[in-house]
């Protein structure tokens, strides 16, 4: 197999199959030979298969005001196969190499529920579906089938043209009209419950799916057992042909702990009731009709419960406390280590300052370090046993030597305040300090 890429990049890559790239996204992307016939085209998948994501886990982004819907994949799944290098096998990646689901696959299947919905409840000429129709949840809340459509074109938008009841080759152009079998009246009682200005856009954003965790790829096959008549060669199909294996990569179904996560953003005309009709489409649509291909064959089929939506909240509001917890306890101990580092730098500075310093030198440099409310405080506490909060004896002596000097105005300013309670006891304490040590009278 011949992958195009430059002599120097096959050659640092370990040329081949490129073995050396661990990057499942780009050797899909990049390093591919659409030419490849079906033994060198399986080679290829089974090593692009083989590859594992470049990170297993996939971080949450979404905006708040988005509604989340979650779904398990319960078989595989195949996406985006029309596209890629290699036609009609691929499966869209992220940058990481994580499968995902477009947007547009998901808006597509959400929209075909709704309107399959409709068309049944149209085709049973029931005032309300039957009990036991399985599309009925997605027809609640809603009056009659003109009401739905109305709705439907809200949410995913429309044209002009989805208007018309018009046939081609004996088929509606519009999937409204086919909705609605055609009936006209149904179409123009909608169409004047949003009345259409040109192209309009949806009210409801559907953003492609992520799964929480890399569910892994592995490889399928497709057998045609009619090439020729497919590619025109015949005119019937005929059993004269020799199948043809086809391979290709399917995402594979999910354990109970992985899930995709739906996103539906609403946009700047969009009311509650248009988020709660698309959700309940879209979970209606992944578990009835599929997503990507062969769904007919069991392909892309999901399970997007009530009991599994509330468990899978259950488990990632338990994530993110204990995120939370885990945030509060790195906070915690990152403090912790700031206000040690600042306690050693600081007895580091202390024993610098004061290597040469006598005792009462020492304790005086100390009270000049402190700002004035800790030196406020000291003086307030100046009464009190150091047990109690109070100034060690050294401290005290400190603390009248520096009311006396740089914090003279201080002492003037508390002395005329401190007349009685507490702050009058410090003031005499300070007073009789001073006389034991000075032998005269404080400022």
């Amino acid at each position: 197999m011949s992958i195009y890429a430059p002599p120097d990049t096959q050659a640092a890559l370990g040329n081949g199959l490129m073995p050396k790239c661990q990057s499942r996204a780009l050797f899909k992307d990049r390093f591919a030979d659409p030419e490849a016939g079906e033994g060198a085209r399986k080679e290829w998948f089974s090593a692009m298969i083989a590859k594992s994501a470049e990170r297993s886990t996939v971080r949450s982004w979404h905006p708040k005001k988005a509604v989340l819907l979650y779904a398990r994949l319960m078989s595989r799944l195949m996406v985006d196969l029309a596209g890629g290098v290699m036609e009609n096998a691929n499966v869209q990646l992220d940058r990481y190499g994580i499968p995902v689901i477009p947007g547009s696959a998901v808006k597509g299947c959400a929209r075909r529920m709704a309107l399959q919905a409709l068309h049944d409840w149209v085709e049973a000429g029931t005032e309300r579906p039957a009990a036991d129709d399985a599309c009925k949840p997605c027809c609640e809340g809603f009056a009659c089938p003109a009401e739905m459509l109305a709705a439907i074109a809200r949410v995913f938008g429309w044209t002009p043209e989805d208007w018309k009841a018009d046939k081609k080759d004996g088929q509606y152009k519009s999937d409204f009209a086919w909705a609605v079998n055609g009936d006209g009246a149904m179409l123009q009682a909608a169409k004047g419950i949003n009345p259409p200005h040109g192209t309009v856009g949806g009210s409801v954003a559907f953003v492609g799916a992520s799964p929480n965790r890399d569910p892994g790829l592995e490889l399928d096959v497709v057998t045609p057992h009619h090439t020729r008549y497919y590619k025109g060669e015949l005119k019937t199909a005929t059993d004269t042909e020799d199948p043809i294996p086809v391979f290709f990569p399917a995402v594979k179904a999910q354990s109970e702990s992985e899930y995709f996560t739906f996103p539906l953003i609403p946009l700047r005309l969009a009311e509650t009731r248009d988020l709660n009709w698309a959700n309940c489409w879209l979970a209606c649509g992944l578990e009835l009709i599929g997503i990507g291909a062969k769904t007919n064959a069991g392909y892309g089929w999901f399970n997007a419960s009530e009991s599994l939506q509330g468990g899978i909240r259950e488990k990632i509001e338990a994530f993110r406390k204990a995120d939370e917890e885990r945030e509060q306890r790195d906070a915690e101990r990152s403090r912790e280590q700031f206000a040690a580092e600042a306690a050693r730098i600081k007895r580091e500075q202390e024993a610098a300052a004061t290597a040469n310093l006598s005792e009462d030198e020492k304790e005086d440099w100390r009270v000049g370090q402190l700002t004035a409310a800790q030196f406020e405080n000291k003086v307030k506490n100046f009464f009190k046993e150091p047990k109690k909060g109070g100034p060690a004896a050294i401290e005290k002596k400190a603390i009248v030597r520096a009311l006396r000097g740089p914090r003279l105005e201080f002492w003037r300013d508390f002395k005329a305040k401190s007349t009685k309670g507490d702050p009058a006891r410090s003031v005499s304490e300070i007073i009789a300090l001073n006389k034991e040590l000075n032998k005269d009278k404080m400022p």
